[in-house]
């Protein structure tokens, strides 16, 4: 090679590392390398009945854990929701995420979804005939999950909660209609759809926001969400309503490709921080448009994975953490603007 070939090759080499340093993104970050190296998460997953759990605690915890398990919404798996993930097993409780139906996990591959047709796809998913099933698979994943050993951590069941996000939260609003099984101490429902919930539903926070969109066509104004909340008994429900929040950035999804370290430069209260109790903030983050939360575009999702993760979601985390800790250890609920009790 000739000197001035080098020296050329050596130029643009530079030249490139320099544009770089200066405006380019940097690479992005496997999430397991940030949950384990910067956040002391350990993370892991197993198969049951067919189905994915994934397992989200603190690397420092010990003693038996209280259990959140968390369901995902339409088109997603057990590896979504890390955000809730996160900041739950910060908080010291071991989140157990699954996707109860092969049929929910995979919506964005299906017929309906290939063809455009999302309404009804969102009809079907949200319909009775699937409901009972969810319910059903959902009922059967616990029970087993009760008698399933998990590598490297112990379970208290008698402190236990129920999350959700989309389906997920109806499932967990749905959970205490046939008085019948296993009953949370808690649930969390977050952007649940325009619904009555089950008459024996235990105490349940209902996390939505006033842009809390569907682009399914399913839900025509954001306040039709807060229906389950006004259907539960008085003094067993808590509102929580976020101004300016997406259906996607609620969530909490980061893309599956990795952590984006450019969303780690917001500081400590961006999503790089690591709060003592409410687990990961948010910064305020640009709006994206580029496909259902989770990454790639499969379906007609009120934003992306880039919102979800850039949108500040501080006390939405903050207060989901107060509500686990006041139902399954008896600590005082704090007060909020944002929060409505029943």
């Amino acid at each position: 090679m000739s000197i001035r070939r080098l020296d050329r090759r050596t130029l643009l080499l530079t030249t490139l590392a320099l544009a770089a340093c200066a405006g380019g993104p940097p690479p992005p970050k496997p999430w397991a390398e940030t949950a384990t190296r910067e956040l002391n998460l350990s993370l892991g997953s197993f198969e049951l009945q067919g189905r994915r759990v994934t397992v989200t605690r603190s690397a420092g915890a010990a003693g038996a854990l209280p259990v959140v398990i968390y369901l995902p919404g339409i088109g997603q798996g057990s590896e979504s929701g890390q955000r809730w993930a996160a900041t739950w097993a910060q908080a010291g409780y071991a989140v157990l995420a699954v996707q109860p139906l092969e049929e929910d996990a995979a919506a964005w591959r299906s017929s309906l979804a290939r063809s455009g047709e999302f309404r009804e796809l969102g009809q079907l998913h949200y319909g009775d005939a699937m409901r009972a099933d969810r319910l059903a698979a959902l009922r059967r994943l616990v029970a087993a999950l009760q008698t399933q050993p998990v590598a490297g951590v112990a379970l208290d069941w008698q402190r236990a909660a129920l999350a959700g996000y989309e389906i997920g939260a109806q499932a967990t609003l749905d959970l205490g209609g046939d008085g019948a099984g296993w009953l949370p101490r808690a649930v969390i429902a977050i952007s649940p759809p325009p619904m009555e919930a089950a008459t024996a539903t235990p105490p349940a926070l209902l996390i939505t926001s006033d842009s809390d969109g569907d682009a399914l066509g399913l839900v025509t104004r954001p306040a039709e969400r807060r229906r389950a909340f006004d259907s539960l008994r008085p003094g067993a429900g808590w509102l929580l309503n976020l101004p300016g929040t997406s259906h996607a950035a609620l969530a909490g999804t980061l893309a599956p490709e990795g952590w984006h370290a450019q969303d780690q430069h917001r500081g400590r209260e961006g999503m790089g921080g690591v709060q003592q109790r409410g687990g990961m903030g948010g910064g305020q983050g640009g709006q994206g448009h580029h496909g259902p939360a989770g990454g790639t575009p499969r379906g007609p999702r009120s934003g992306s994975a880039t919102e979800a993760a850039q949108a500040d979601l501080q006390e939405a985390m903050r207060l989901s953490v107060a509500f686990l800790d006041a139902r399954l250890r008896g600590a005082a609920m704090p007060a909020s603007a944002l929060l409505t009790a029943r």
